[in-house]
């Protein structure tokens, strides 16, 4: 297949990052993420015969993604670990950036340790701002599902991070 017989096939590379940030997301750690996106992507590529054709390139190289990273924690017990800070404020960032990436990962471990369910629509949804209909679609499952977990994952962060307003919306800045 050629991407003149799909003009809606994005480029691979972009689609590898996309699939890669979100097994690190699933799984915490780099070489982990690396290898369920590889498997990812070997096995959407395997079967892109078989892809609807309303249903985009990220949304079903996705569905790929979270099988395979549900897969790598269930076979390898893979305990998602969290980002360091280093990662979100270098040591010459000053204290309000600090401040910022101690609140992120407080919340980043909050969301390692919901139910795997819940912590897979909060990544889709919330960290990589698919929408209800997509996140639906990656998983499997219908909107409404959706919307549930989403509720009961956010009252579960905002009742580990101190947060006492009850939205749907997560403030992470």
């Amino acid at each position: 297949m050629t991407r003149r017989d799909d003009p809606e096939r994005p480029c691979f590379a972009e689609l590898s990052v996309r699939v890669y940030r979100l097994c690190l997301a699933l799984l915490g750690n780099d070489a982990d993420a690396s290898d369920a996106a590889q498997e990812s992507l070997t096995r959407a590529w395997q079967r892109r015969r078989r892809k609807r054709p309303g249903v985009s390139w990220w949304t079903w190289t996705a569905g790929f993604s979270v099988r395979v990273c549900r897969e790598t924690r269930r076979r390898h017990g893979v305990a998602p670990a969290p980002f360091s800070v280093t990662d979100v404020a270098g040591p010459e960032d000053d204290g309000a950036c600090a401040e910022r990436a101690d609140r992120l990962q407080t919340l980043h471990r909050s969301i390692l340790r919901l139910p795997g369910r819940q912590r897979e629509v909060v990544t889709l949804r919330l960290i990589l701002g698919r929408s209800i209909e997509e996140t639906a679609a990656v998983l499997g499952c219908p909107a409404g599902t959706v919307k549930s977990n989403l509720h009961k994952a956010v009252r579960s962060l905002h009742g580990r991070t101190g947060e006492t307003e009850t939205t749907d919306e997560l403030r992470i800045v």
